[in-house]
């Protein structure tokens, strides 16, 4: 009887730092998780935010075609507008 007793108090003893250590790594996961959240988001963002750069630039590129177009039609309706007088 008194062995049972005294395995049972190693069985106590043993489950208690057992409990001890995964209480410290599920606080270590724990850690591990925010700082995956944290990555995911700025990944998210990076990524929507590289999309925006991308818009932004295609959006000027069309502008940019736009006007050079209307500046080819004017100088195609007023010959020598736009060029360089040789005689100057």
């Amino acid at each position: 009887m008194h062995n049972r007793i005294k395995r049972l108090e190693e069985l106590v003893s043993g489950a208690a730092g057992t409990i001890a250590r995964l209480k410290e790594e599920n606080e270590v996961l724990k850690g591990q998780v925010a700082l995956l959240g944290a990555a995911r988001g700025r990944s998210a963002s990076a990524g929507a935010a590289a999309r925006e750069l991308a818009d932004f630039k295609a959006r000027v590129r069309r502008r940019l075609e736009r006007i050079c177009a209307r500046i080819e039609k004017i100088a195609d309706l007023q010959p020598g507008l736009f060029e360089e007088d040789d005689n100057a």
